[in-house]
């Protein structure tokens, strides 16, 4: 997916949070933004945003020093995903699969690339939404590719959200799922730290793409994640950011997300606050 004009204040407004996150110096924020706006004046709209957050990601940390300036937010949405956890889990286990999906893609609102605020009350409200409006897309094909595929490749999003991804793991079959989390610290997306803080290592076998990158662009990524990607027979895509940069017509992709942002929504063809699956065209 390309950029839009419309990404570019948003883009702007995620370098001063994630500027903020990294330092209370005014000055060294306002350095932060400045290069930032300055690539976006010779900024090729044809590359994927999540591109511009590796660059931001760079950027704050040459200026503050800071290279994980999400860091404390990150635990603090594991941590609270963890307390939700044992409730939602109880919730799905006496539900259907529709349930679980559900609950997963709720998740996805644990996002700080596209809101510099969530609130965890959001994130209450949105778990509650989820379980009674309809999804853009269709589970019981999804299910079935799930239980048809001999290995699949689930690609995560962000910290937080992949507590939620445990409650659809849990009514999978574990054995044939890689699960790959960012191969460094970007945004508020999981690492392999997050994915052992929050019990993902004791359910799957967890790799990483070998980039920090909020997305999946294939040139930046390791081999041993390009060769589970080749070879795995489904791929499920979590959150925005693979969305905006995996292939769209890749009949082997799932993508499964909340459509937070209007651009996206409109690329994929639904209303924003949608709870999406969505496959090839």
């Amino acid at each position: 997916m390309r950029m839009y004009n419309e990404c570019l204040p948003c883009i702007a407004r995620g370098s001063l949070d994630a500027a903020k996150l990294a330092t209370p110096d005014e000055q060294l924020q306002l350095e932060v933004v400045k290069k930032v706006l300055k690539e976006l004046c010779t900024l090729d709209l044809a590359s994927p945003p999540p591109l511009m957050a590796r660059f931001i990601q760079q950027t704050v940390k040459q200026i503050t020093g800071v290279s994980d300036p999400y860091c404390r937010i990150k635990k603090e949405y594991n941590d609270f995903a963890l307390g939700l956890f044992p409730e939602l889990e109880k919730k799905v286990t006496a539900s259907s699969f529709d349930t679980a999906v559900r609950l997963c893609i709720a998740g996805n609102i644990i996002d700080f690339g596209t809101h510099n605020t969530v609130g965890k009350q959001k994130v209450l409200d949105t778990i509650h939404e989820s379980l009674s409006i309809d999804i853009n897309g269709d589970v019981d094909l999804f299910q079935t590719a799930c239980e048809k595929a001999s290995k699949i490749l689930w690609i995560a999003d962000n910290a937080g959200e992949i507590v939620f991804d445990k409650l659809l793991l849990g009514k999978m079959d574990r054995g044939k799922i890689i699960y790959a989390v960012r191969g460094g610290a970007t945004q508020n997306d999981a690492t392999s730290d997050d994915a052992k803080y929050t019990g993902l290592t004791d359910m799957v076998q967890v790799i990483d793409t070998g980039a920090a990158i909020p997305g999946v662009i294939l040139a930046y990524c390791s081999d041993r994640f390009i060769k589970h990607y080749e070879t795995a027979d489904m791929i499920i895509s979590k959150g925005q950011g693979n969305f905006e940069t995996l292939d769209h017509e890749d009949g082997r992709i799932f993508f499964l997300f909340k459509a937070k942002c209007p651009v996206v929504a409109n690329h994929a063809g639904c209303k924003l606050n949608d709870i999406v699956i969505k496959t090839a065209k």
